[in-house]
């Protein structure tokens, strides 16, 4: 009976009179093997913008076309605004607190705004239609006019985003 509860971690036989559903044989083997969860969840959240510029790659480039194709001569980068069904949000977002931001790259960056050149793929919260804005290349980066229509595009992907104003599950379903 003892040989088939094993501990999961390290492989000693659990105690007989241990629960049924045990599946570590002390805190020592529980404890490691929460410390293992957080490391692969930290390694995967490290390894999820290296696999979105691997997976979307050529969506973000058909994409980096469009936007020079469409950009006026004065835009210096663009941003993305999305829908909340009460407000337009804009992407990238800086709070007062926050300096820096990262970048797909990895990098950081102060601009509040994704650059056209070099190009940055966008990082958005929500798999959505997001309009797309430019800005002046000229600090202190003013909004450019927009032209008669409206731009408007889906981005295939999302990355997690922390403290936003608002609920991802708010935004209306037509604009996902």
């Amino acid at each position: 009976m003892e040989d088939s509860f094993r501990c999961v971690v390290c492989g000693n036989p659990l105690a007989n009179k241990t629960k049924l559903s045990a599946r570590y044989c002390d805190r020592g083997c529980r404890n490691k093997a929460i410390d293992l969860r957080r490391r692969q969840e930290t390694l995967r959240r490290r390894n999820e913008n290296e696999r979105v510029l691997q997976e979307f790659s050529m969506w973000m480039a058909g994409f980096q076309l469009d936007l020079l194709r469409m950009a006026p001569a004065e835009a210096g980068g663009y941003r993305l605004g999305l829908w909340t069904g009460q407000m337009m949000y804009w992407f990238p977002s800086l709070l007062p607190s926050q300096v820096y931001r990262q970048t797909l790259h990895r990098t950081r960056t102060q601009d509040p705004f994704f650059s056209l050149h070099p190009f940055e793929p966008p990082i958005v919260p929500l798999v959505a239609h997001y309009k797309v804005q430019f800005v002046q290349n000229i600090p202190p980066h003013p909004d450019l006019p927009e032209s008669d229509k409206a731009w408007w595009l889906k981005v295939p992907y999302a990355l997690p985003h922390r403290r936003l104003p608002f609920n991802l599950k708010a935004v209306p379903r037509e604009k996902r």
